[in-house]
């Protein structure tokens, strides 16, 4: 058990009713920011980027038909996308009052996540380029929208990060 887990056990103990239950601190949104409002800006950065990390594979582009340094890149910024959903989902199921570290775990680590992931994109889109101008070949259609798509996820995946930064907490 690694010893951030271990650290957390100490905040769970027997409850009132005689069964495990958490007894460490809780926190909610701070001055009165509406929780639905902030899930729903966050869901749809999120969706953005993902939406386009996903059409960005759609438009198959010569890039990613087996050259490593775009495959590579978009494979991992592929796998930094479900790690951001993954942190976007544990949020919203956390309810009204989130657990610190929770909170830690989702809003906390979203900024980091979105930052590997934007990055990830940028060395694809890089790739992609540098891919054209070695093969010489005219861009087609396909890896115009393949750059436009890994620009978009860049964007959304920065404007994710910035909600989450601005988002305030207080102890309840």
């Amino acid at each position: 058990m690694r010893k951030k887990e271990r650290e957390r056990l100490k905040d769970f103990g027997r409850g009132d009713d005689g069964k495990m239950a958490y007894l460490g601190d809780h926190v909610r949104l701070a001055d009165g920011q509406d929780r639905g409002r902030l899930l729903r800006a966050l869901w749809a950065a999120c969706g953005a980027a993902t939406l386009a990390t996903l059409v960005a594979s759609l438009a198959n582009p010569a890039g990613l038909s087996g050259c490593p340094y775009v495959v590579m890149p978009y494979m991992l910024q592929f796998v930094a996308m479900v790690w951001v959903l993954w942190g976007m989902g544990r949020l919203s199921v956390a309810g009204e009052r989130v657990r610190v570290y929770v909170r830690d775990e989702t809003v906390g680590a979203l900024p980091l996540r979105c930052v590997v992931a934007a990055a990830l994109a940028l060395v694809a889109a890089v790739g992609e380029v540098v891919f054209l101008v070695l093969s010489g070949a005219a861009p087609a259609a396909a890896d115009f929208a393949f750059l436009a798509c890994e620009a978009v996820a860049v964007v959304a995946l920065v404007a994710l990060r910035r909600l989450c930064l601005a988002t305030t907490w207080q102890p309840c």
